[in-house]
């Protein structure tokens, strides 16, 4: 299986990398490499796993059904939905009130195709920015 690999710190993507391997392995591999970049006297270390929900348009070839149908695939009407597992892992992070304010993060995911990609990419850049802790603010 193909794995995306991708390090954000503050709203920019530092490092992309699609590899071979496990799920499982490739995150333990990530969580180390994050390990020893975390400076335990400054944040957190924190592993979330997020469901992602990807819509694609209606029809599908074989080969994406078969890639899709991994990740609980489900038709509605002209779309089909599936949910991609997102590994996030902060190793630089603050608490702002009762929310958690990521600054740099890996977040690892089973690589699907080009598309599905550039939607977790744009997640990794979001969840590290300025905009996100502005949202933070105004809650």
């Amino acid at each position: 299986m193909k794995i995306l690999i991708i390090r954000s710190e503050d709203g920019e993507v530092k490092e992309q990398r699609i590899i071979e391997g496990t799920l499982d392995k490739s995150l333990k591999d990530t969580v180390i490499k994050a390990l020893e970049l975390w400076n335990p006297q400054k944040s957190d270390l924190v592993v979330v796993k997020h469901k992602h929900e990807v819509n694609v348009n209606l029809p599908i070839t074989k080969e994406q059904y078969e890639l899709y149908s991994q990740f609980n695939l489900k038709r509605f009407g002209d779309r089909a939905v599936f949910e991609l597992p997102i590994y996030i892992i902060s190793f630089e992070n603050e608490w702002v009130e009762d929310q958690i304010r990521d600054s740099k993060v890996f977040v690892v995911a089973p690589y699907v195709d080009e598309a599905t990609s550039s939607k977790v990419l744009e997640l990794a850049k979001n969840i590290t920015s300025e905009e996100a802790e502005e949202e933070i603010e105004e809650e």
